[in-house]
């Protein structure tokens, strides 16, 4: 399986929802309280392809298509009076055609104000990628520079950064060939202001684990855990994915440990979004298997094996479907939140996508309910870049299209 997650980025100009077309959701559905905060227009960016990160302040940033000259943007939304947001450009990169490259993955805010985050090159040397720093001016702007430059060589990072507590950046990139398939990499800032990478491991492993599909998380100890497209024989056929661990050793790159590999027809394969982590230390993420795709479970068992349990399967119009890689996040009672970018109500025979909440019961299962299920012309369509959390319970996203006549996307707030 190759790329998956890249290709449904480079895919996403789809047709334009507008028609809504009112269907009975026959699954468990709770409609909270769900407010468009912004909208986005033809002048200043639009059609999000990332999600939110926020500071301090209460303001929102991540990165958008369009805008000025026709290039991708990084955008500041601030809270104003009678819950308004104000949206400032921040930077307009400078690759108005597809030979450039595109911002990829949520952008990561330093305490100082300064931002970070990916590009990605769609050129015909598929691959490539860097990773910039915005450095905030006492006067307000930004300046734009390239910690590391990939090139072709090394595959294009996903963005959405693990941080350790010494500033260090760790991600992950991809790229299609037969004898290397990505790798995770390092980033550590230098004395002189320049970043040194590292690279701890490259793929494919030598048991044909390969293809990473998200960035990378980091636990307590310092270890990295991610998912790939490829496990075990490294065919497609026998291996529908895996999911794997890097231990740092003293000298050379990581030790890969294979956690989990999902063979063919159990429901979740193809894991792709990036992991997450609950509070005993369980693994969750999305996949693309089982038709509409569906969310899974990784725990850690008393032989010291890791057992993966599907804990929800997708089934298209009646509760979502095809979740695409948006990072899960877990509220402070324990209940997984996430959207999938189709499913649903209605936007002619697209559906529009919907926020949902799975929340487990007693007897180890999981309950899913629909959150808020998106119209398209009032709210947007295609929330496929994951959900924000606050510190009071609150959950922020994007929508690629949708919220107003023309479909520019949208900024949306969830109250539960």
């Amino acid at each position: 399986m190759k790329n998956k997650s890249f290709a449904g980025f480079a895919s996403r100009a789809r047709s334009l929802c507008i028609v809504v077309v009112a269907i009975f959701l026959s699954a468990v559905s709770a409609h909270a309280g769900e407010k468009v905060i912004f909208r986005f227009n033809e002048n200043q960016g639009f059609n999000p392809n990332t999600g939110l990160i926020s500071d301090s302040a209460g303001n929102f940033y991540g990165t958008a298509n369009g805008g000025i000259g026709n290039c991708s943007s990084v955008y500041e939304l601030s809270p104003g009076s009678n819950n308004t947001y104000a949206e400032t450009i921040l930077y307009t990169f400078q690759n108005c055609d597809r030979s450039g490259l595109y911002p990829i993955g949520a952008l990561s805010v330093d305490k100082s104000g300064n931002l970070y985050g990916a590009e990605y090159g769609f050129s015909a040397a598929d691959g490539s990628g860097l990773v910039f720093e915005l450095t905030k001016q006492t006067n307000g702007t930004f300046t734009y520079s390239v910690l590391h430059n990939f090139g072709g060589n090394e595959g294009g990072p996903f963005g959405d950064f693990a941080w350790d507590s010494a500033g260090n950046i760790y991600g992950a990139t991809s790229h299609d060939s037969t004898t290397f398939n990505g790798e995770v990499f390092e980033l550590s800032p230098q004395p002189n202001g320049t970043w040194k990478e590292t690279v701890l491991y490259q793929f494919p492993a030598p048991n044909g684990v390969g293809s990473p599909s998200g960035s990378v998380v980091l636990d307590s100890k310092g270890n990295l855990y991610g998912a790939t497209y490829t496990g075990l024989g490294g065919s497609g056929y026998t291996s529908r994915g895996a999911v794997y661990e890097l231990v740092p050793q003293s000298s050379g790159p990581w030790k890969l440990i294979l956690l989990y590999n999902f063979p063919l027809g159990i429901g979740s394969e193809y894991p792709d979004s990036r992991l997450t982590f609950d509070a005993r230390g369980n693994l969750y993420g999305s996949a693309q298997g089982a038709k509409y795709g569906s969310v899974f479970e990784l725990s850690l068992n008393s032989g010291g094996a890791w057992t993966e349990t599907t804990i929800h399967t997708f089934t298209a119009g009646k509760d979502g479907a095809n979740p695409d890689g948006g990072t899960l996040v877990f509220d402070s009672t324990g209940n997984l939140w996430g959207t999938t970018p189709t499913g649903g109500i209605g936007c002619n025979r697209t559906l529009c996508g919907v926020v949902y909440k799975l929340s487990p019961q007693s007897g180890g299962t999981w309950t899913e309910i629909i959150v808020h299920p998106f119209e398209s012309a009032s709210d947007g369509s295609e929330p496929d870049a994951g959900l924000l959390l606050d510190t009071s319970g609150n959950l922020y996203g994007t929508t690629y299209h949708g919220g107003s006549r023309y479909g520019y996307g949208t900024v949306y707030e969830i109250t539960p």
